[in-house]
Order: structure tokens, then sequence, then C-alpha cells
């Protein structure tokens, strides 16, 4: 296992979660997840708030950033680091994001172009979860150009389902449109697809320690949260509902969408706990 462990994993998971929840406001916001929904106010809301606490996470997990905050300020200036990168892309997205929520909660028009900065920052905050991990050379597991893809997909679903959940606790005259469940289809199954994806190149490849991660995964110490919470809660439920129940049951649907999110969560935990160096002596 690496040296990252659950604030790590709570960061990808809020990091995302937080990018998606606006992606899927700004998409209400423009009628692409179509006419009668009310998804278009409770992502912006939030959005911020996530990634700013998984940011604070993430510094907290770096050991010294709280000791010694000027090292923190150091990274700034370190360009050809991808944690540079990042950090300059979440402190751009929390400080738009605020903003755009600040117009939303006025119930004030916004300008269009902070509202489509937000939308490329919160994409890039989502890719940047996933990207963290994948230029670690390290950790055989991580060092995949699907890492970052998965993280994006799960992070617009994830995100999409916080919002429909937030707006039918907080937003009067609840409307779920069908194309709501469609766009929902479309992410679970893309997910799906890329996951199986991401493990065959796995196994087609030829570096042994990542096989001993998806290993630990498929068949190993982590199966069980990887068959029950990620692919059958997480995925499999979710698109059965999302082709049979076509909306038919709010209750149903709403159950679908934690479970999306479980399962959000559960991808997060078990992509970094399952990560095994290069330099573990596993290989002799």
């Amino acid at each position: 296992m690496g040296h990252w462990g659950w604030l790590i994993a709570i960061y990808l998971f809020l990091g995302g979660l937080g990018a998606g929840a606006y992606l899927s406001s700004f998409a209400a916001e423009k009628g692409f997840l179509g006419k009668t929904t009310n998804l278009n106010r409770v992502g912006y809301y939030v959005s911020a708030p996530l990634v700013a606490i998984g940011a604070l996470l993430l510094i907290t997990d770096l050991g010294q950033g709280l000791k010694k905050p000027w090292l923190i300020i150091n990274m700034f200036s370190n360009y050809t680091s991808v944690m540079t990168w990042g950090i300059y892309i979440l402190t751009g997205f929390i400080f738009v994001a605020f903003i755009k929520s600040y117009f939303v909660w006025k119930k004030r028009q916004a300008p269009a172009a902070l509202s489509y900065v937000g939308a490329i920052l919160a994409l890039s905050t989502a890719a940047y979860t996933g990207m963290l991990l994948s230029v670690i050379e390290g950790v055989p597991f991580w060092n995949s150009y699907l890492m970052p893809i998965i993280f994006v997909v799960s992070a617009l679903s994830t995100g999409l389902s916080l919002t429909s959940l937030l707006a039918h606790l907080f937003e009067q005259n609840t409307v779920h449109d069908t194309r709501v469940s469609k766009v929902h289809l479309w992410l679970v199954s893309a997910e799906l697809i890329v996951v199986v994806a991401f493990f065959v190149l796995i196994y087609a490849g030829n570096q042994g320690v990542a096989k001993l991660s998806a290993n630990l995964l498929l068949t190993e110490s982590l199966a069980l949260p990887f068959w029950l919470l990620f692919v059958i809660v997480g995925l499999i439920a979710p698109l059965i509902y999302y082709v049979v129940g076509k909306g038919k049951s709010q209750n149903i649907l709403l159950l679908s969408d934690g479970a999306v999110m479980v399962g959000g969560m559960t991808l997060r935990y078990l992509v970094v706990f399952a990560a095994l160096p290069v330099w573990n002596g596993l290989l002799s």
C-alpha cells in the first residue's frame, strides 16, 4: 500500500463531488438536463465548500502543511509540478465558485464569462484528482492515462447525484426531468466501460506490481468492497434503475443517487488503498 490514506481518499471524493455538483447546476442552467429540472441552484451552493474542505485535507496530509505553511506557499512557484498546477486550479475554482454561488443566492444574473470559467475550472478540478495519481510512476496501478478519465466520469456522476438529492430536499416544486436519468445512464455506463478497460490494460501489460494491486481488488483483501459497494451498489444497481425504472419511483431514484455516491467514495478508497509501490520488495 502507498503512503497515502483516508485523508487523500476523502479529498479525491470531495474534490470530484464539488466539481461535479457545479457542472450539474451549470448543465441544468444551460438547459442540457431538460426544461423542467430544478437542479440549477443547489450544485452551485455546495461546490466551493466541498472542494475547499477537500483541499484542506490534502494540505493536512502533506504533513508539514499546517506546521510549516510557508512550504505550501513555496509550491506556488514550482511550475513543473502537477501539485502546483493543482493548487492553482483548486484555488481558482473555489474563488470563482463562491462568487457564482453569491449571484445565485442573490438571484442575480452572473456574468456569462464567470459561469463558463467556473465550468472549465470544475472540469479541471475533476481531472486533477485523477491526474495527481496518474503521474506517480512509483505506483504502477495509478500510472495510467485512464485514471483521470475514470475520476472525471465519476465526478460528473456523483455530482449529479448529490445535486439531485439536495434539490429534492431543499428546492420547492421538485420535478425530475427524464433527461436527467438519461444523462445519468450514460455516465454510469461510461464509468463501467472505462473501469473495465482500465483492468484489461493492466492485465494486458507487463507491469507486475499493477497486476498485484488489481488482484487485491478483484480476488483478494479488497474484493468485498470492490464487488459489493463499488460494482453492485455503485454501478449495476443504479444502471438497472436508469434502464428499467425510467423515473417512475421517486424513492428508488433517490436511493439510486445515494448508491452512486457510495460507489464514488468506495472507488477513491479502493484506488488509494490498493496502491502498491514498486519499491516495496514484492518483486524480486
